[in-house]
Order: structure tokens, then sequence, then C-alpha cells
């Protein structure tokens, strides 16, 4: 592909890149006649050194937007390669780090290059980190966001972020203006972090997107988040589904939704919903009024047997 002066996009997923291939790879983005503008190595088996070697490359590449290396065993030595070659790199907008097996101190190098950076538009480090003490890296990501002016998509998922990283991650968000998505799927937020998470959501964030699959906001977590949803304006999407909300929170979600005129998708599949609950009664409630005249998506829908509300998953 070298000399190709109309390949934009190249994908290479889930086939072994030996260190010869990677020698290519970088004859390709060193070569000033490239107008490549995505690289694809999602599950390749590069290494840190090979990742080492690409960076080399990116160093000066002014065409590549989009970078992806997750599912790659990079290790340390290819996440602190990454991270020198952002304070270089000037064009790179989209750069996707999941199931890398980086170690903590790549992480918050990682981290740290992101407070100054200017370009980065969207970051993925949904488990990126292979081995980590609980909230190792959180105080570094909040750091992060607190300086940031540009990026506008995060994914922190399977992170060991626990309650206090929730808190310290809604204190800073009050006040920055530019993060739209935040991906907090699969850690361990409980009542505490949820109730700041949605005090964030009430007093006002640049938030459209926000995604809890998979915590533990329980009934008391969900109540504030319902709270939250009567009050704010910003947010589109909101993904709550197994975060062990019984009836009484999930009720608490659907009178916030009965206020709310701005979200478009509500996402509470894997709670304990009861059917001919309250909660399950209110929200077959909603399907046929207001989330139908609103266009709410959610992933569920109702249904009557013998006079009692029943739910399913779509």
């Amino acid at each position: 592909v070298q000399g190709n002066q109309m390949l934009r996009n190249l994908v290479i997923r889930s086939q072994p890149v030996s260190d010869g291939a990677v020698v290519a790879l970088c004859a390709l983005l060193d070569d000033e006649s490239s107008v490549l503008e995505s690289l694809d190595l999602q599950g390749c088996e590069i290494s840190g050194d090979g990742c080492k070697g690409l960076c080399k490359s990116l160093n000066a590449n002014t065409t590549v937007t989009s970078l992806n290396v997750s599912w790659n065993p990079l290790g340390r030595k290819g996440g602190l390669a990454l991270a020198s070659m952002l304070e270089r790199n000037v064009t790179i907008q989209r750069l996707t780090l999941a199931n890398t097996s980086l170690d903590t101190q790549a992480v918050v190098a990682l981290y740290s290059v992101l407070r100054e950076q200017t370009t980065l538009r969207e970051v993925d480090l949904c488990k990126a980190v292979l081995f980590s003490r609980q909230e190792d890296s959180t105080k570094h990501a909040v750091a992060m966001l607190g300086q940031n002016a540009s990026i506008e998509y995060l994914d922190i998922g399977t992170s060991q972020l626990a309650d206090l990283g929730a808190s310290l991650l809604a204190k800073t968000l009050r006040t920055n203006t530019t993060l739209r998505c935040l991906h907090l799927r699969s850690n361990q937020i409980g009542i505490v972090g949820g109730e700041a998470l949605a005090s964030m959501l009430m007093q006002g964030s640049a938030l459209v997107e926000l995604n809890l699959s998979g915590n533990r906001l329980s009934d008391d977590g969900a109540h504030a988040m319902g709270t939250a949803l009567a009050n704010n304006t910003t947010l589109r999407l909101l993904d709550l589904s197994m975060n062990s909300i019984n009836d009484e929170g999930l009720a608490s979600i659907a009178a916030g939704m009965g206020e709310n005129s701005t979200l478009t998708t509500l996402k509470l599949w894997g709670n304990h919903f009861c059917s001919g609950s309250d909660a399950v009664n209110a929200f077959d409630g909603l399907l046929r009024t207001r989330f139908d005249a609103l266009g709410v998506e959610v992933d569920f829908t109702t249904y009557t047997v013998d006079g009692t509300t029943m739910i399913a998953r779509v």
C-alpha cells in the first residue's frame, strides 16, 4: 500500500502483525505522499516494541487522525511510547486503547500528557490497565479533565472506579465545558458515587451521554438520578442497566422521566423489574404517552397478561 495516494482508511484486525509488517507500516506512515487518515490495528498482537516503532513514525505524521491499537499487549513500553508520541503529534483526534495491558505508570503518563493536549477529541481507555489497585489512576484522570479543553468523549469503563473516584469526577465535571460523552460502565460506583453524579447533572454540566451500566447504584442512587432527570436539560442518553435497582428506585426514575423532555435514550434492563409493580405500571404509561410523543428509546417494552402489566427486553 505504500505509495498509494488514495488509501485513507487501513483496517487490519485480529491478524498477527510481525515485526516486518510493523516496519512496513512505519514506512507507510513516513511516506510524505501518504494520505492515510485512519489506522485500525485492533487485536493484532502488537507488542510494546512494535508500538514504539509505530509511535516513532507517528511523531511527525500529519495525516492520521484516528488510531486504534486496542486489544494488543502494549504494556508499559507501548503506553509510554504513546504518551511520548502525543506530546509531539498534532493531528490525532481519536485514540482507542481498550484492553492494552498497560500498567499504572503508563496510564498516569498518558493522563499527564492529555492535560495539555489540544487536538484529541475521543479517548478510549476502557480496561486499559492489566492490574491496578482500586482507583490508582483516578486522581490523574480527574486532574486531566480539570485542565483539558478538547476531549469530548472519554471511556474509562472497567477501571476499578468506585465512589471516591466518581465523586471527584462529578466535582470536576461541573466546570468542564467540553466533555460530552462519559462512559463509566462496569466499575464499582455505589450509592455515594451515584448521588454525586446525579448532583452534578442537576447543577449543570456539558454531558449529553452518561453510561453507568454495570455499577451498584441501587435504589438510593436511582432515586437521586430520578431527581436529576426531572431537572436536567442537556443529557440525551443515560444507561443505568444492571445496577441492582429495585421497584422503588425504578419508580423514581419513571417519575423523573415524567418531567424530562430532552433525554432520548434510556437503558434500564438488568435491574429488578417486578410484574405489576408501581414502576412497571409507570413505565407502561410513559411508553404509551410521553415516550411515544417525544421519541424516547428504551431497552424494554411492556405488555399486559390477564390484567397484569409485564415487562420484556427489546
